[in-house]
């Protein structure tokens, strides 16, 4: 059970099965006080897993059970050692155990259930999580089970069920036989009971297996013609339903076609006559007519054409003269803007280069005490500059003094160590030379 709910045990408690067993674990929590301790929600719960026998109702009794035994927590004994206990940590076992007992309890009851039913008898997970624990248990031989999805049912069984049935059956034909056979023959040794049974044996078991078999591939069979039948019958059904849904939209598109036509006509067709009409006559009666209103809008498309040419040709003869002489105007009007801009343009030119003139014989009076007052700037920069360079330089040559004086004192130090230390590992080798000296002299 340990394996199906998913606890894990100790290898060194399996080699003892005597721990592992149910009296001497109840015994052990007993005499160690446990018991005392044991909820009333507990103790019911453990009542109607072990004792009830509540197919039906086994999962309804138990969930309110356990939404109590979920809210339980705090400390066993006012003790600060002794940890706190959670029981909402072993709701999701308890649920898988309470799942287990359930299909345990309806394998003993039905042999075939709904998928649906069984799914609403378990209100703890939904069914493919049902279906991973009916796995497990499968597989551990805790019940004997199939699910049967093409047909949406639950199959139980006896443990070793389906492939052991008929084996089962075999042994039982052949215990049969052979009290049979004692009874028949009474006076005969058992040796000779043996050696005249098994050889007839063995042939009615062939025979009987060899039946089985036979009566296996006939219905394998037949049920195959079955489907393959049932299935043929449902594409020829489905073809000719598609078939007819295509001529009855044909048939609809057609008459719709052909009712527009005779609404914009405004009479009626001579061939058109009640039932009688076919559809290739519907479809070719509407061909004819667009055909025929077709050629009639070309018709009055080209004398459409014809008149509009007409129309513009002469438009164009009558508009020549005006647009000449609207460009002759047009061309005079901006030849003389043409002139007075470009008057105005030398007037102010000339203007502006005058008042030019005059700002630079103005000007020209303090041009001498200008060049005086630049090169006396200049000199002043020029003088700072070489002040900053000089001191620039000076500061570069004892930043390089200092560092060349740095580097100085750390080859020296460099060097200091590097004999201090030649010299201790001189001084330790020959200490060492003088101690194996003395050991071996």
């Amino acid at each position: 059970m340990y394996n199906l709910i998913g606890f894990n045990i100790d290898a060194k408690l399996l080699e003892t099965r005597e721990v592992l067993s149910r009296p001497s674990l109840l015994a052990d929590l007993v005499s160690k006080g446990v018991m005392t301790y044991v909820t009333q929600e507990v103790k019911d719960l453990y009542y109607l897993l072990k004792n009830e026998f509540l197919p039906l109702d086994l999962t309804s009794k138990v969930q309110p059970l356990l939404a109590k035994i979920a809210k339980l927590g705090g400390k066993l004994v006012s003790a600060s050692s002794v940890p706190e206990v959670h029981l909402s940590h072993y709701v999701p076992a308890l649920e898988k155990v309470a799942t287990l007992r359930l299909l345990q309890q309806v394998s003993r009851v039905y042999r075939t259930i709904k998928v649906e039913t069984l799914s609403k008898m378990v209100p703890f997970f939904d069914f493919s999580a049902v279906e991973r624990i009916s796995f497990e248990a499968v597989k551990h031989n805790f019940i004997a089970m199939k699910i049967d999805h093409t047909k949406g049912a639950v199959i139980f069984g006896e443990l070793g069920f389906e492939s052991d049935v008929l084996q089962d059956h075999l042994s039982s034909l052949a215990v049969n036989l052979n009290k049979s056979w004692s009874m028949i023959y009474p006076c005969q040794t058992k040796a000779s009971k043996l050696s005249a049974m098994l050889p007839s044996l063995g042939d009615i078991v062939d025979k009987e297996h060899k039946k089985l078999l036979a009566r296996k591939s006939i219905i394998e069979k037949r049920k195959e013609d079955q489907e393959r039948h049932l299935l043929e019958m449902f594409e020829e059904r489905k073809h000719q339903r598609i078939r007819r849904e295509i001529e009855e939209r044909e048939q609809k598109e057609a008459q719709v076609l052909l009712n527009n036509v005779i609404k914009k006509k405004g009479k009626k067709l001579p061939i058109i006559d009640g039932e009688k009409v076919t559809k290739q006559t519907l479809m070719e009666l509407a061909m004819q007519e667009q055909v025929r209103e077709q050629q009639e809008m070309e018709k009055k498309m080209q004398k459409l054409i014809k008149t509009m040419d007409h129309f513009e040709r002469a438009k164009r003869e009558e508009a020549a003269p005006l647009i000449e002489a609207a460009f002759q105007s047009r061309l005079a009007e901006e030849k003389l803007l043409h002139e007075r801009e470009q008057h105005h343009e030398v007037e102010f030119s000339r203007s502006r280069h005058d008042g030019d003139v005059r700002e630079k014989n103005r000007l020209a009076r303090v041009l001498e005490h200008k060049m005086e007052f630049e090169e006396r700037v200049v000199s002043r920069r020029q003088a700072e500059y070489n002040r900053l360079r000089a001191e620039r330089e000076e500061w570069l040559s004892q930043v390089l003094k200092a560092r060349k004086e740095e580097r100085d004192i750390k080859r020296k130090m460099l060097y200091f160590l590097r004999t201090e230390e030649e010299r201790l590992t001189r001084l330790r080798e020959e200490e060492e030379a003088r101690k194996r000296q003395g050991i071996f002299g």
